[in-house]
Formats: structure tokens, sequence, C-alpha cells
């Protein structure tokens, strides 16, 4: 599966095109310059991976469900890394609530 049209559009719509990550909310898109076109430095995100080996994959999400809005997050490159790598601390759970805080905030 892959993440549709329509669900990246309510991420970054959503997410403010923001860094949802906790004290970040690092603006994703940078403006262009007078010889460069903008860029996107936003990365969509799962909470529970794409695929069964991934962080936080081991769920019985179908591979349909894992591409649905509710297992995405927005996220900057560093953060993104940091969920990934931080299993321990970035639980499910956590990444949902700091979804959902990130969404009441915007």
């Amino acid at each position: 599966m892959a993440i549709t049209l329509k669900m990246r559009k309510m991420l970054w719509g959503r997410a403010a095109n923001r860094c949802a990550f906790t004290g970040c909310r690092r603006e994703l898109v940078i403006d262009a310059t007078q010889t460069d076109d903008e860029s996107l430095i936003g990365e969509e995100c799962h909470i529970v991976a794409e695929s069964p080996d991934g962080p936080r994959g081991d769920s019985p999400l179908t591979p349909e469900q894992r591409d649905k809005y509710g297992n995405l997050v927005l996220l900057c490159a560093v953060h993104h890394k940091v969920v990934d790598d931080h299993l321990g601390q970035y639980t499910v759970d956590h990444l949902h609530q700091m979804k959902k805080d990130h969404e009441s905030w915007v």
C-alpha cells in the first residue's frame, strides 16, 4: 500500500505544515529563494511502521490501515529519526498523544 494523496493533504493541513514533535513546531515548507524552488523538510511518518519489521511494527493493523490518517504523524527529519531510534520512549500511545496535542494546538 501507499499513503494516498487525500491522507497526505489531511496530514499536512491538520498539522499546519509544522512538526508535531512536542516543543518543535518547526515549519516544514521552506520558501523559495531567488535561485531555487521551495523545499519540503517534513516527513510523513508511520506511528505503527508500514511493515511488521519496522519501528513499532508489531501490530494487528493491516497494510491498508497502516497508511491511514490515524496512523500517520508529520515530523521534521530530525524528529522522525529520533522517534524511530528511541522506541522505548516513543511508543504508539505516546505518538498518538503527541499528534493529538499538536492538532489541538493548531
